[in-house]
């Protein structure tokens, strides 16, 4: 995502600084109040005592919602991964915007085409090569089960859940069935 943030700034230097405020208001938004509540409070780990955060992913967080050991629902992962898909599209996005405009001012057709052209295919592939580490790297080994990246095979969630009774007696209530 460095890329991204990267080619907003090249674009705010172009003299529109419009798009990085939204992206880091977005950011504070996202991964401050809304991951906590719509990912986070699903996770074992937001069940831990205490008011702060004891995860590889977010270790320090303040907790703000309560645990909530019932899987995700359906709007929850909806927003999430809208939210997600925000982080590597709205660079991308911008950094066309900001090519075509100065595409379209003929005296601004000079390095900064090229800069800015990078800058968001750089954002394309760093957007991509993230997923696919989390994929890769994260996700087979995380304990959200109900996350929409989490791929933990059936039988180790299944293994998990009977030795957690809170949140097996929650996630049989939405219909999972241990096998």
């Amino acid at each position: 995502m460095v890329s991204g943030g990267l080619g907003l700034l090249f674009v705010g230097l172009l003299g529109n600084w419009l798009p990085i405020i939204i992206y880091v208001f977005f950011w504070i938004f996202f991964f401050g109040f809304f991951e906590i509540r719509v990912l986070c409070s699903h996770c074992p780990y937001y069940a831990e005592e205490g008011r702060i955060l004891h995860c590889l992913a977010n270790h320090g967080t303040i907790k703000l919602w309560s645990f909530h050991p019932e899987p995700m629902n359906t709007y929850e992962k909806l927003g999430f991964l809208s939210g997600a898909l925000f982080f590597v599209v709205f660079p991308v996005i911008i950094e066309i915007w900001g090519l075509y405009q100065l595409w379209t001012d003929i005296r601004q057709i000079t390095l900064n085409v090229l800069i800015l052209g990078a800058f968001a295919v750089l954002s394309t592939i760093g957007g991509g090569y993230f997923f696919v580490f989390l994929r890769r790297n994260i996700c087979p080994t995380c304990v959200n089960f109900s996350c929409p990246f989490n791929s933990v095979p059936k039988e180790i969630v299944d293994a998990y859940l009977k030795k957690n009774p809170i949140m097996r007696e929650a996630w049989e209530k939405t219909g999972y069935q241990l096998d």
